[in-house]
């Protein structure tokens, strides 16, 4: 969304409490660059902000740290400004940053209210719809998204893959797909499914670890757990509560869970939905319901009636209950 014009003084001071001096410095960096500032960029940057590092605010955006990083450079020279101090340790905010960020989250309610409005005045179900969703359902629906492009060959899905939840109020994602059930904000969910894990390895691996299909497994079989990044998921909290031996392998990365275990590397915790999927794969445990298991779809109320959006839904819905 680009925002267009250059308001007057007496708006900006309007956005705060009271007139002041802080007020006119941050309408001084808005006059300067709300002509050609795109709301993208301020998402970024408030992201970046909050999150004080690239890697941080990769995995709450779904884009990529030198994706970002160039966005701010750009940011940057828009408003003529150092917004960050750049240090090993991460982003921290100049104090033109901290202004920058005072007028954004001012405007950010607005502005989002508005785009979601204009949304939902189009006519036809067109343009980029923004999914954001863990790495096991993202890959999920990819594999089938040619029969929903097929049928709907004027709308984009931009995924944004993360562990992190998405804050719909302030634009972060369209629709998202969740194990949290919402509990306040404008947002309208369903409930999609049930989700079970169980634990697999290949034929090969169980076939010489006989033990893998008793609670022998904990002790005498080599597993495959989460590094930090992953760690406090619900299905590697389940797994590290009951082994008795440290992990021979830790990933960082979700993908990189489903590559060991189909090499033979030893046991893991996989949906079901995952590991049945792979003919190499064998489930040796009963299935697993977590703590987090129901899955929510989850748009804000005024997003479900922009017709792209609903036509995402629309097919989401029984594809995710085929599960």
């Amino acid at each position: 969304m680009m925002i267009v014009g250059r308001p007057g003084l007496h708006a900006w001071f309007f956005i705060f409490e009271k007139p002041c001096i802080e007020a006119f410095r941050l309408w001084r960096y808005a006059g300067c660059m709300m002509s050609t500032i795109n709301w993208d960029h301020l998402r970024i940057f408030r992201t970046l902000a909050d999150a004080g590092s690239l890697l941080s605010a990769s995995e709450d955006l779904g884009i990529s740290p030198p994706t970002i990083s160039r966005q701010m450079a750009r940011l940057e020279q828009t408003v003529n400004a150092r917004l960050f101090d750049r240090s090993p340790k991460g982003y921290s905010l100049t104090n033109e940053g901290e202004g920058l960020r005072e007028l954004v989250e001012k405007l950010d309610e607005p502005i989002q209210a508005i785009e979601r409005f204009t949304r939902t005045l189009d006519v036809q179900a067109a343009g980029t719809v923004r999914l954001a969703t863990g790495f096991w359902f993202s890959r999920f629906i990819m594999e089938r998204l040619p029969s929903f492009y097929a049928e709907h060959p004027d709308i984009d899905i931009s995924f944004i893959t993360s562990h992190a939840l998405s804050d719909l109020s302030r634009g972060d994602a369209d629709i998202s797909i969740r194990n949290t059930r919402p509990t306040s904000g404008d947002l309208v969910l369903r409930k999609l499914l049930d989700a079970s894990f169980a634990v697999y390895g290949t034929a090969d691996y169980t076939a010489h670890n006989p033990d893998a299909y008793s609670e022998q497994r904990f002790v005498k079989c080599d597993w495959i757990g989460g590094a930090e990044a992953l760690e406090n998921l619900a299905s590697f909290r389940w797994l590290h509560a009951r082994l008795e031996i440290p992990p021979v392998l830790k990933c960082s990365q979700t993908f990189q869970l489903l590559d060991a275990v189909k090499s033979g590397v030893g046991l893991a915790v996989l949906p079901m939905f995952v590991g049945d999927a792979e003919e190499n794969l064998i489930c040796v445990s009963e299935p697993i319901y977590l703590e987090q298991s129901e899955i929510w779809l989850v748009v804000h109320e005024d997003m479900r009636r922009a017709p792209a959006v609903r036509a995402v839904i629309d097919w989401l819905v029984p594809l995710m209950r085929s599960i």
